[in-house]
């Protein structure tokens, strides 16, 4: 999850200060640890871990950045990012807590920060103590990081960021997020379609759940009729001319209607799909039959 900006100017004095010691000791750290940092082409990273864990961290986000561009803005050289993104991996949720906040007991979080006409602030905050580890928060809030640059005149909307996030997640967490979007549907407590898409901050916590799963299978369901890069263009366009007018032009969609029609359908599809892999003895349902139709 992205948060709020609370102390730019503080990661500015810090960040200086380890560019010019080689070492800072956070609030939360224990005052005799030694905090390593380094530098690749895109990133700064700091962690109270050896030298050879911080390289292979580096080399992880660098191979990760180049991944995610590829696919999200498109194949081919992607320049180098005139302001690095800070990565701190904390040793404990004390450490995460202190710098994202209370509540958020997540394994990442991402930090950015626009100016007039670009990013001037790219960080993104890891648990190294946190049970499921933090590969899966890394590609997530990368994900956040990377595609911001294509949204530095208008705001991102919220239900396609995090959409689009956790589609690089790990499948198993893919799978939890769609069980929810089930479980809000068979409840009647799905956003409308008008709804989701004009959020401009994150509902609240009682129905976070139904957010994340409505805009994973959102996402999904777009990016599969036109791929990655189309989807990027779509939203660029919907923030700047509206969606009706970007869905007619990039999907041949007259309405926002007419979207939620088709995209429940799929929804259906998937369900009837599921409950006879469910039916099958040997689990092994011929999907064939099902996908002919399309």
């Amino acid at each position: 999850m992205r948060r709020c900006v609370r102390w730019r100017v503080v990661l500015v004095a810090w960040a200086a200060t380890v560019a010019t010691t080689g070492a800072a000791s956070p609030a939360a750290a224990a005052p005799t640890s030694t905090w390593t940092v380094i530098e690749s082409a895109n990133f700064r990273l700091c962690a109270l871990a050896d030298r050879p864990t911080l390289d292979a961290l580096a080399a992880t986000c660098e191979a990760t950045r180049e991944q995610l561009c590829s696919k999200w803005l498109g194949k081919g050289r992607h320049a180098p990012w005139d302001v690095k993104c800070y990565v701190v991996l904390h040793p404990t949720a004390q450490s995460y807590l202190h710098e994202v906040g209370q509540g958020q007991m997540t394994a990442g979080s991402s930090l950015i920060e626009f100016g007039t006409d670009r990013l001037v602030t790219r960080r993104i905050d890891l648990r190294a103590d946190h049970p499921q580890g933090y590969a899966d928060a890394l590609a997530h809030e990368l994900t956040h990081v990377v595609v911001a640059q294509r949204f530095i005149e208008r705001q991102i909307p919220r239900w396609a960021d995090e959409g689009m996030a956790v589609m690089a997640d790990a499948p198993a967490k893919q799978s939890l997020h769609l069980a929810d979007l089930t479980q809000a549907r068979s409840q009647g407590q799905m956003f409308r379609l008008v709804e989701l898409v004009n959020l401009e901050q994150y509902p609240s916590p009682d129905r976070q759940a139904t957010f994340y799963g409505q805009s994973t299978s959102l996402v999904r369901f777009l990016v599969e009729r036109g791929g990655p890069q189309r989807f990027v263009d779509f939203v660029n366009q919907a923030t700047a001319e509206g969606y009706e007018t970007a869905l007619r032009r990039t999907y041949g969609i007259e309405t926002l209607g007419q979207l939620e029609r088709q995209w429940l359908v799929e929804l259906d599809r998937h369900s009837a799909v599921g409950r006879a892999d469910a039916a099958s003895p040997s689990g092994t349902h011929d999907r064939s039959v099902a996908l002919k139709s399309n």
